[in-house]
């Protein structure tokens, strides 16, 4: 059964799937290379995304959302937004760029959970914090390019009414993404592009006893107490692609989660090793110019 969402001011396929992650802010004009104009574009539309993510990573229980989907894409000589990211000239030297990186998780009701049964909810998580970019090849504010990243996000939960503080999260990941382009197809061409973004997870302990930790109090024959220490917790994949002709954009994604050798590995709330988020979406771009 799904559960419908209305999300006003943070997109929740930014910040769960696999594109992974949501947004960043860069771009300078290289030294000693010629300026290039470069024509402003607005695309506006409106669509959903249905989605099938784990209630947490680790756990073995999964829920469907559907979520209405805004889609903007911006260009022009200083800017670039689309669905996964905002780049504006803010800090460059060469291919170095500091960039702000973003992520999230969402809210999951303890009496929905076996494994957290009688815990407290975890709410939702929103990840903010700097992140520094390599570009092997292109540059942000192009469609294709390949580059690798060092982030550190800083991790607060919240159920709209209070704020705990969730720890940080931090480490190294490598993305890809080339566009590409077929035929003319009825009056228009069609437009693909193809990422995939591959992280290695660290976490401070306060952020993994959020999410994994057992306090005494809630300790119970099947569920020991536990507590865990900071460090690697984890890897992921993703593989996205999208497809945009004349007025509509379709995407679809997949992600995978796999914690063998993480630290937290042998909490109880870990019931296994290794997760799968995928997801289908559409749009229609009611709005170009």
């Amino acid at each position: 059964m799904f559960k419908h969402l209305l999300l006003n001011k943070i997109n929740l396929i930014i910040l769960v799937c696999l594109f992974s992650a949501i947004p960043s802010i860069v771009k300078a004009s290289e030294h000693n290379k010629q300026k290039v104009e470069t024509k402003a574009k607005l695309d506006l539309g409106i669509g959903a995304f249905v989605m099938q993510l784990p209630q947490y990573v680790g756990s073995d229980q999964s829920d469907a959302y559907l979520v209405p989907l805004p889609y903007v894409y911006y260009l022009d000589e200083n800017i670039k937004i689309d669905r996964n990211q905002f780049s504006g000239k803010l800090l460059q030297n060469n291919h170095l760029y500091l960039d702000l990186s973003a992520s999230g998780g969402v809210k999951v009701n303890s009496e929905d959970n076996t494994a957290r049964s009688d815990m407290p909810d975890l709410d939702w998580v929103f990840e903010l914090g700097p992140s520094i970019k390599y570009y092997f090849t292109g540059s942000p504010q192009q469609q294709s390019y390949f580059y690798a990243e060092f982030f550190t996000r800083k991790a607060t939960a919240t159920d709209f009414h209070s704020i705990t503080n969730a720890g940080w999260r931090y480490g190294p990941s490598t993305t890809y993404q080339k566009n590409f382009s077929l035929v003319d197809i009825d009056q228009g061409r069609g437009e693909f592009e193809f990422t995939t973004r591959v992280n290695v997870n660290f976490s401070d302990d306060r952020y993994l006893n959020y999410y994994y930790g057992v306090q005494n109090k809630y300790s119970q024959k099947s569920r020991s107490s536990y507590n865990s220490g900071g460090g690697y917790a984890g890897s992921d994949i993703s593989l996205g692609l999208t497809y945009k002709i004349n007025s509509w954009w379709f995407a679809g994604f997949a992600r995978y989660y796999n914690l063998s050798g993480a630290v937290h590995d042998d909490s109880p709330l870990v019931k296994q090793n290794s997760n799968w988020s995928i997801g289908l979406g559409a749009a229609w771009i009611f709005y170009s110019r």
